[in-house]
Order: C-alpha cells, then structure tokens, then sequence
C-alpha cells in the first residue's frame, strides 16, 4: 500500500507527452542536487535526448525524448524509464553523501601515502651522502 501511494507522488511530478514523444520530470532540489540531477541524467544520454533546465533553488526539469526519430516509447515505457531514473537518482545522491561523509577520511589517508612517497626519496639522499 505505502509503495502505491509514494508511485502516485512521483507520478505528479512526471509529464509524458506521447504526441511530441517526450517526457518531462521536475524534480526538489532540496532532494536531488543539481549535481546528482546532472550525473543520474547523463547515465540515460546514449538512448535518449536528454535535457536538464530550471532553477536550482526550486524546480529542477527534466526532459527526456527517443534519439531516433521512428522511435515510439509507450506510456508504459516512459512509466518504466521514470523508475530506472528515480533509482538512479538516488544511487547518485547517496554516492554524494558517502563521498562528503567520508571526505575527511579520504583526505587524510591520501595526505599519509604522500607524505610517505615525499619522504622515502628524502631519506635515501641521506644516506648517499653518508657514504
């Protein structure tokens, strides 16, 4: 039941437009970033046209249409390409997260290996001119 409900939601945010052969879907962007939005998009850019336009303080859209011309989705595909877009959406937003939560560890093991790398030179010119 909750499922169903939470489909509904998304589908109010969805426009498909099966006469001009598009689909637009405007997302919060208090939910998905621009730069979550822009990389779960770009994931759909060799089977579609895709567009991505409006204002990143309210309303995100994006539009979707076929690359080829002859093609026709049906209602129920551009239904199925909204779940595999939602899902993407998410991937790329909890990717973001993981990336910011975890910056601060990342950081300090990468500034660890290269100081190790700057050092161990230093240490071997030492050493030659010991002997």
């Amino acid at each position: 039941m909750y499922l169903g409900n939470n489909i509904n939601m998304c589908l109010e945010n969805v426009n498909i437009d099966e006469k001009s052969k598009t689909m637009t879907v405007k997302l919060n962007p208090q939910l998905y970033s621009s730069s979550c939005v822009m990389r779960a998009s770009y994931r759909f850019t060799d089977d579609f046209n895709v567009k991505v336009d409006g204002d990143p303080m309210s309303e995100l859209e994006v539009r979707f249409s076929p690359k080829e011309e002859e093609d026709n989705p049906s209602e129920k595909d551009w239904r199925d390409l909204v779940d595999v877009f939602y899902n993407e959406l998410i991937h790329t937003n909890v990717e973001e997260e993981q990336a910011r939560r975890y910056a601060d560890t990342r950081n300090a093991l990468i500034g660890a290996a290269m100081k190790t790398i700057i050092e161990v030179p230093h240490k071997k010119k030492e050493k030659v001119a010991e002997k």
